[in-house]
C-alpha cells in the first residue's frame, strides 16, 4: 500500500502550501478515489466516505480557515485530511448519511409494506410505474439484466437517468426521507445483507392498490390480455422474423394500445400522470427496448425507425 508522500505525488499539484480552497477539494476528491482503489474490499461509495468525513467538525474547520492558514499549517491539516480518510475506510459509520449514492443508482421497488405510504398521500400516486411481467430489469445488487417474473411498481426515475425522482441533486436529500419506501430503509452501503433480505419479502402490485375496485381492476387485466409485454414482444420478434413484413400490424398495436389509454383517462377522470401507475409504460415508449422509435409526418401518419 502506498504511504501518505507517494499518495501525495500523484495528486494534481505539488505541495498543500500552495492550493486554495478550490484546489484543495479537487485535490481531497482525488486522494479519496485513490485511497479506495486500494481497499479492493470495500464497496462503499466513495461519496459515502466523503460525506462522512466532511461533515465532521475537524474537516469543517479546515475548510474554513484553510485560506488563512500559513504554508505550514496548511500542510499539518492535509495531513490530518489524509489520517481521517484512512479511518473512514476502516470505522465506517453503520448509518444513513443521505450521502444520495443509492438513490442515484436508481429509484426503490415498493413492497405490500408500503402500501400505507401510498394511501395516506406520502408517495404521490403520479411519481409511481407499473414495471409489468416480462419486462427487461436490472437487479439492484449487481447490475445484472433479467426478466420480471411478475410486475412491479417503482418510483419514478428522473427523466434520461436512473436517479430517484425524489433526490434532490443540489443538496443530496430526499425529499421523502422520513416515509421512504420499505427497500430505502433497508438498503445500508456498508452491509447489503438487510436489502437483499427485503427482496424476498412480498412486493406490492397494483391488485393491492386497486382493491375493491372491481371495475378497475377488470380494466387492468383486459389491458394484460390484449397489450401485454408479450404481446408487444410478440410482434417485434414477427418483424424481424418477416424482415419488416408486419410493421403495420405493430403499428396498428402501438395505436390500439394508445386509444385503450386515452379512452379510460377521459372516461374515468383519471389523470394522465396517473396512467403508468395503472397500465405501466406505454407501447410507444416501449419500442425504444426494441430498438426502434416512433416519427410522426405532418399528415399524422406515423412511422417505426430503427
Amino acid at each position: 500500500m502506498q504511504n501518505d508522500s507517494e499518495r501525495l505525488s500523484e495528486l494534481s499539484i505539488n505541495h498543500p502550501s500552495a492550493w486554495d480552497i478550490d484546489q484543495l477539494r479537487a485535490n481531497w476528491f482525488v486522494f479519496v478515489e485513490a485511497l479506495l482503489k486500494e481497499e479492493a474490499n470495500l464497496l462503499i461509495p466513495s461519496r459515502r466516505i466523503r460525506w462522512q468525513i466532511e461533515q465532521t467538525p475537524a474537516f469543517q474547520e479546515v475548510v474554513s480557515c484553510w485560506d488563512k492558514m500559513e504554508g505550514s499549517h496548511r500542510l499539518d491539516a492535509w495531513k490530518r485530511l489524509l489520517l481521517a480518510a484512512e479511518e473512514a475506510c476502516r470505522t465506517i459509520l453503520p448509518a444513513c448519511v443521505q450521502c444520495g449514492e443509492c438513490c442515484r443508482m436508481g429509484s426503490p421497488t415498493l413492497h405490500l409494506e408500503d402500501l400505507v405510504l401510498l394511501q395516506s398521500g406520502k408517495i404521490p400516486w403520479d411519481q409511481l410505474v407499473t414495471l409489468r411481467k416480462g419486462e427487461p430489469a436490472r437487479s439492484p445488487f449487481d447490475g445484472k439484466p433479467f426478466v420480471l417474473p411478475e410486475e412491479r411498481i417503482k418510483i419514478r426515475e428522473k427523466e434520461g437517468l436512473r436517479e430517484c425522482v425524489f433526490l434532490i441533486s443540489e443538496t443530496d436529500r430526499c425529499s421523502i426521507y422520513v416515509d421512504r419506501p420499505l427497500q430505502c430503509r433497508a438498503q445500508a452501503c456498508w452491509d447489503p445483507i438487510p436489502a437483499r433480505d427485503t427482496a424476498e419479502l412480498p412486493f406490492l402490485l397494483r391488485e393491492h392498490v386497486f382493491e375493491g375496485v372491481d371495475l378497475l381492476l377488470e380494466i387492468i387485466a383486459g389491458h394484460e390480455t390484449r397489450c401485454g409485454f408479450a404481446v408487444l414482444s410478440g410482434a417485434f420478434e414477427e418483424l424481424s422474423r418477416s424482415n419488416g413484413g408486419n410493421v403495420q400490424e405493430v403499428l396498428r398495436l402501438l395505436s390500439y394500445e394508445e386509444h385503450f389509454r386515452q379512452f379510460v383517462s377521459d372516461k374515468f377522470k383519471i389523470p394522465a400522470q396517473n396512467m403508468e401507475l395503472l397500465f405501466g409504460r406505454s407501447f410507444a415508449w416501449m419500442t425504444t427496448l426494441f430498438g426502434f422509435r416512433i416519427t410522426e409526418e405532418p399528415d399524422g401518419t406515423r412511422c417505426l425507425l430503427v
